[in-house]
């Protein structure tokens, strides 16, 4: 079994990766403002502004996907890397750290998802967008 203070810093080291995984997330894609290929015209505002709107209520529901996936990974992957008598603890650790990730992951792509809608709308109402 693991001391204390060597249980600590291995949930430390969890806890830190789960956290610089959380970082590179970014800002959202759908914040992000629009490019055009050529001017905008007249309606491009207003557009813009009813094509944001619907692009927000846009839902693809694959975050829950994303966080089971990421819990059972990282919740294997604590398993298998503690020391034996430790796994219980490192899976829960390993568990709690992937749901996270997992959760940005499906945040991410569901921010992604909502961008192209913002895109096509915008496409369809006769605008120049690129990206």
């Amino acid at each position: 079994m693991l001391g204390p203070k060597l249980k600590d810093q291995k949930m430390r080291k969890f806890m830190l990766l789960g956290l610089l995984g959380l970082a590179t997330c970014g800002e959202y894609a759908t914040s992000r403002p629009l490019a055009v290929d050529g001017t905008r015209n007249a309606n491009f505002g207003q557009d813009e502004i009813e094509c944001r709107a619907l692009a927000a209520n846009y839902n693809p529901q694959k975050q829950a996907g994303a966080i089971g996936g990421g819990a059972v990974s990282g919740a294997l992957i604590g398993g298998l890397t503690s020391a034996s008598g430790e796994s219980t603890e490192g899976a829960l650790a390993g568990a709690a750290i992937g749901g996270l990730l997992g959760a940005a992951e499906g945040s991410y792509y569901e921010d992604e998802a909502r961008r192209h809608v913002l895109i096509n709308c915008m496409q369809g109402r006769g605008h120049r967008v690129i990206g």
